[in-house]
Formats: structure tokens, C-alpha cells, sequence
């Protein structure tokens, strides 16, 4: 069995920009008129949150089977994992694969996820 994907969790600074740990691009908030504005950069896997995945890169979606899936299949998928979408995103494969996962303080339960991995 392949192993899990690496991650680190970010509870305290869980509002800090995230940027790939490969090239160092900032993948979200990025443009600073528009703070929600996704910019993966070409190692980004996914980029997510409790209610939903905002950005799959190919490499995910076959690494995880949701290849060819629609969104509301995909959506389906993760929401039958027990651990939500970060359980789901757990799941991930690729080799070297390092996952961020930013949790705001009680009483939120809100987090944010974004997935990275070395491109070939």
C-alpha cells in the first residue's frame, strides 16, 4: 500500500497564506482585490473546504478515482467519507504529497485544505 499523504496542521495561524512548499506561489488570495480567488500553481492537487472541493487538479482526481466524475458525483463521494472532506483528502497517494490543513478555533469547526506534490 502506498503511503498517505503528509500533513501539517495550522490551528493557531490558521488565517496565513498558504504557498506551495515546491515553487512557493501563493494558492489562495492571491490577488489582492480578490482574497477568495484560487491560483493553483502546477503542483497544487487540490485545493478545499468543509463544505466543498473548489479546485481538483487531474493528478487528484485519478489518484483518488473521481476521474470523469460530475461534480455533484464527486460531491457524493466525499460527503460519504467519515471524515468529510478531510478524511477524504487523507486519501491521497502521490508520491511525496504534503496536505495543509487550517482549522479555525472553537467554536468553528470550519478548515481548509490544500494538497501539493512534486511534478515529475
Amino acid at each position: 500500500m502506498k503511503p498517505a499523504i503528509q500533513r501539517t496542521e495550522l490551528r493557531t495561524y490558521y488565517y496565513t497564506p498558504v504557498h506551495c512548499p515546491f515553487c512557493g506561489k501563493r494558492v489562495m488570495g492571491a490577488d489582492p482585490a480578490d482574497e477568495t480567488r484560487i491560483t493553483a500553481c502546477a503542483h497544487t492537487l487540490f485545493i478545499a473546504h468543509d463544505t466543498a472541493i473548489e479546485y481538483r487538479s487531474p493528478r487528484f482526481d485519478e489518484n483518488v478515482s473521481l476521474k470523469g466524475l460530475s461534480d455533484q458525483e464527486v460531491e457524493a463521494r466525499w460527503k460519504q467519507d467519515e471524515g468529510g472532506v478531510d478524511g477524504f483528502t487523507d486519501r491521497v497517494t502521490v508520491a511525496d504529497a504534503i496536505k495543509v490543513a487550517a482549522y479555525e478555533p472553537e467554536p468553528s469547526a470550519y478548515g481548509s485544505y490544500y494538497g501539493f506534490a512534486p511534478v515529475a
